[in-house]
């Protein structure tokens, strides 16, 4: 277990100086092609490295665990227990080949701003704005959904003590105060988030094996194997798709640590991996525990329903000291997720306030805690906002849920086209990682989440689709109108892009 450096200390000048030397190298720019303006921008915009490989194993696991404790239910509404499972195994198969294309890319270009970084070297700077307006609009609905839903299991542990609470009114407060607190804790430091976030993955994993275990004596499998096997045919497979995204979503913020991760090349890929395949053991078991105990797969992928382990345990041991107990360590699970989902909201908005691509007071830096501060709290406001709306809004999980997940798809392909064009137009650009498998496994990655997405068109929530469409018009309409004439050259996204170029140059010399 690797011991992050207290990042609460004031930052010497001469480790700055280390942490810009990295940034230039790592962008393969040569450190006296830097003008002394862009120098001192890097200095004022450099974070520190304090993450190893168990951190970004924690970071991987601890933002997807939440998908485990919700969220992914509602699909066993949409295809019965055989056809989640289907759906499940097809989303576990797409993001086992996503994390493996995905650490090349990573690694390559390892900044905070992680999609802008490749779509704005592989092909300019518009893309690289919607690979990271898409990256950004996934991590701010999953951290909408999972404040809010937090709110729920706190709700459901209260309520198992105090019967008569108004359950609105306490999820929102709850989920406030969830907000408020991880605000405070990412404010603090990324050393202490990448610390709070290793023992609370340990915490929601715990939480897991507890539920398979007291679930055992309520499982019975007539309750998986239904009459008819596909309760809705294979349409309900592909209906159950979009919820089973929810699964392994949002394990691409890894791609946004190598820029406080020490030896990206080594801790990235290994970390990344280790996660995919521990989160796959917890979904398929998770899976099966909760559609073979539960009493009625309905009940338990309720629209509404933003709690469903519990919910089954309840059925297994009902009014049971060590269902209150549970209750209160599967809250684990969610704080561990919105501490990584505000993580990945901060992150990849300080890059792309950095760069220039939104207002450039997102990409401030606190000078003695080297935290995007601004990124944390303005972006804390609005997802309080957020969960204030759930207050009124029955569906403002649900919505959010399938938000995340379809602006997810929709970078997942372009992170693939970037990848292929990179490896045509840039064939000399350091790789210490390369995608194993190549073209096969990436052009699978892109036609399995074109289909993934093309399956939204099945389900009947169209204000998922404007509400998508809504938000892309409107950063679109932002970087056309205002930012792309504001681009900062010294951000290490657009040195990156520089090296390109000048490589392309050499090349054809």
């Amino acid at each position: 277990m690797g011991a992050a450096g207290d990042s609460n200390s004031q930052a010497a000048p001469s480790e700055l100086d280390q942490v810009v030397a990295e940034v230039v190298r790592e962008a393969h720019v040569q450190a006296e092609a830097l003008r002394p303006e862009e120098r001192q921008y890097l200095k004022e915009h450099a974070l520190k490295k304090p993450m190893g490989v168990l951190h970004i194993w924690a970071l991987g696991v601890g933002v997807v665990i939440t998908g485990e404790y919700f969220g992914w239910n509602q699909g066993l509404k949409e295809g019965g227990p055989v056809g989640m499972l289907l759906a499940s195994l097809f989303v576990c198969a797409l993001y086992l080949m996503w994390v493996l294309a995905l650490s090349e890319l990573s690694v390559a270009m390892p900044f905070a701003g992680g999609p802008l970084a490749y779509g704005r070297r592989a092909v300019g700077p518009g893309f690289g704005f919607i690979m990271g307006w898409s990256m950004f609009l996934e991590a701010l609905f999953a951290t909408i959904g999972t404040a809010i839903a937090t709110g729920g299991y706190i709700y459901y542990v209260l309520s198992l003590f105090a019967g008569g609470l108004d359950e609105k009114l306490v999820t929102t407060c709850a989920g406030l105060a969830t907000v408020a607190v991880f605000a405070l804790v990412q404010w603090l430091g990324s050393g202490l988030q990448a610390r709070l976030m290793e023992w609370m993955t340990y915490g929601a994993i715990v939480g897991l094996v507890w539920f398979w275990i007291a679930c055992i004596p309520g499982v019975r499998l007539e309750r998986i194997l239904t009459e008819p096997l596909l309760t809705d045919g294979w349409a309900g497979v592909l209906k159950a798709i979009p919820f089973a995204i929810w699964w392994l979503v949002m394990i691409e913020t890894v791609a946004l640590a190598p820029e406080e991760a020490r030896e990206p090349h080594r801790t990235i890929p290994r970390g990344l991996t280790l996660a995919q395949i521990t989160l796959v053991v917890l979904v398929l078991l998770t899976w099966f525990f909760a559609a073979g105990a539960g009493s009625d797969y309905h009940k338990t992928g309720a629209d509404d329903m933003s709690y469903p382990l519990p919910f089954v345990y309840g059925e297994v041991w009902p009014k049971s000291t060590h269902l209150i107990i549970f209750s209160l360590v599967a809250i684990f699970g969610m704080i561990v997720s919105y501490n990584g989902m505000i993580y990945a909201v901060s992150r990849q908005s300080f890059a792309l306030g950095r760069a220039g691509y939104l207002p450039r007071v997102l990409g401030h830096v606190h000078p003695v805690r080297r935290t995007p501060d601004v990124s944390i709290l303005f972006w804390s406001v609005i997802v309080a906002g957020f969960v204030v709306w759930g207050y009124f809004n029955n569906e403002a999980v649900l919505v959010a849920v399938l938000t995340c997940n379809l602006t997810a798809l929709i970078w997942y392909v372009l992170a693939m086209a970037c990848l292929f064009i990179l490896r045509r137009r840039d064939p000399h650009m350091p790789r210490p990682y390369k995608t194993p498998f190549y073209p096969v496994l990436p052009a699978l990655v892109l036609l399995m989440s074109l289909f993934a997405a093309a399956v939204y068109g099945w389900l009947n929530k169209p204000v998922v689709l404007w509400l998508t469409l809504l938000l892309y018009a409107v950063g679109l309409a932002y970087y056309v109108g205002f930012a792309r004439r504001r681009l900062i050259s010294a951000a290490p996204e657009e040195l990156a892009a520089r090296a390109g170029h000048e490589n392309k140059v050499q090349a054809h010399a």
